[in-house]
């Protein structure tokens, strides 16, 4: 599907800056080759495919600014600096489509927007009087946007982009911004937030996890954990199911008696009650849940995220470990997020193996899931994950324990591809 960058002739020099954002990007196996540049008969920019057109307006001074305000524009990208700190939640509640850059606060600058009736913001550590390129990072925020990138990663990466060489793509943690948690003059509160910025969870062995298999019934529990499975997630999608207790309880037995590592999904009241090996949230669950009794009950926690801008959020809480996802197209879940496909799973990868996991370790323990099957198991774990997830691939087959002695020795052996070489010739596929 063809998308079109629109470049409004007043800023027709932003031609030279998209391309180079679009060419770097291509470097890292991103379908670069479906995006093409074009004029734009407005004085905004626009992303057209064939679904939808993003306006965006390019307010890089005060009088660009009122341009702007006078036009109806999806976003409107301020660089003008024409708002403090102070003032920003009643200009988000006035201009809901405000993207403010660049901030002040104290010794750090913030990038502030609305999404979701919920006012957001990334803070960046280089140091206020270093001044942006405002140019180079709207550049680097359109080109994300017409690849597809959602508006919280597309806004992570342009920061992190600014924060890197001309033409390199951001991969280390120390060049990202930080998702801000709670700030009450802001107006920011991700609920789980207030429970503290200390909290922590046991860490696992990356080693340790191997095929994880996620399945609906304790049934099921008992035979993968026979045929010698280690991790082990259950995941009872009906609230309501008559034995749900049972099964959870049963469930954790099992994991006790095999010595396996058995995670519960999202009812962590009732993992807390039995004593479980571990949870795992997605990020819809999060807020729902007590985090600081499970740290405090030493559960170990697995944390699903669905790109740049979650993943960020979620590390601030040093989970167990990070499941990303969804890889490709599955029916097993109603997903909010479109696939993730390979190039972008191994680009988040990159960015994991910098993040501090331990005070010696580096890198989260990190499971691929969505879609993983024997037919993309190879390519899913050229990426450098630690584990892969199955569903299908497991209760859907009449021989499990043929398809686990083949993702056993697929694992067992790293030797099966390389990233680069691999995203590239499926780079289609985003």
């Amino acid at each position: 599907m063809t998308v079109k960058i629109l470049i409004p002739s007043q800023n027709i020099e932003l031609t030279g800056e998209v391309q180079s954002c679009l060419l770097v990007a291509k470097r890292q196996g991103l379908a670069t080759d479906a995006v093409e540049l074009g004029i734009s008969p407005t004085q905004c920019f626009s992303i057209v495919d064939a679904q939808q057109a993003l306006s965006i307006g390019f307010a890089h001074d005060v009088d660009s600014l009122a341009e702007c305000r006078s036009s109806e524009l999806d976003h409107i990208v301020d660089y003008s600096h024409s708002v403090a700190l102070a003032d920003i939640r009643c200009a988000l509640e006035q201009t809901p489509n405000a993207i403010y850059i660049g901030v002040l606060d104290d010794s750090a600058v913030l990038d502030l927007w609305s999404q979701l009736d919920a006012n957001r913001a990334i803070r960046n550590e280089t140091p206020a009087h270093q001044e942006l390129d405002s140019s180079g990072h709207f550049a680097w925020l359109v080109t994300l946007l017409a690849l597809e990138f959602p508006l919280e990663d597309a806004l992570v990466l342009a920061r992190a982009a600014s924060n890197v060489s001309r033409g390199t793509w951001p991969a280390n943690y120390q060049n990202f911004p930080i998702p801000v948690l709670e700030d009450e003059l802001l107006d920011i509160s991700v609920g789980w937030a207030h429970q503290g910025t200390s909290l922590s969870f046991p860490e696992l062995s990356k080693s340790s996890l191997g095929l994880y298999p996620v399945v609906d019934d304790v049934e099921w529990i008992e035979r993968l954990l026979k045929l010698g499975i280690n991790t082990v997630q259950l995941r009872i999608k009906n609230p309501q199911q008559v034995d749900l207790e049972q099964q959870i309880e049963r469930s954790i037995e099992l994991g006790r008696e095999h010595n396996a590592q058995v995670f519960i999904n999202d009812y962590w009241q009732l993992a807390l009650k039995h004593d479980a090996f571990g949870v795992h949230l997605g990020q819809e669950d999060i807020e729902e849940s007590n985090l600081s009794q499970l740290s405090q009950a030493g559960i170990k926690i697995g944390l699903s995220t669905h790109g740049y801008y979650e993943l960020l959020r979620i590390v601030q809480i040093n989970p167990s470990y990070i499941a990303l996802g969804h890889i490709f197209p599955t029916t097993t879940k109603q997903m909010p997020s479109k696939p993730q496909g390979l190039v972008r799973l191994s680009l988040y990868q990159q960015l994991i193996d910098t993040i501090p996991y331990t005070e010696e370790l580096t890198g989260y323990p990190t499971v691929a899931i969505g879609g993983i099957d024997q037919s993309t198991a190879a390519q899913v774990w050229s990426c450098g994950v630690s584990s892969l997830a199955v569903v299908r691939a497991i209760t859907l087959v009449e021989d499990p324990k043929q398809v686990i002695e083949f993702f056993e020795a697929l694992m067992a052996d790293r030797s099966s591809g390389v990233v680069k070489e691999v995203t590239r010739e499926l780079s289609h596929a985003e």
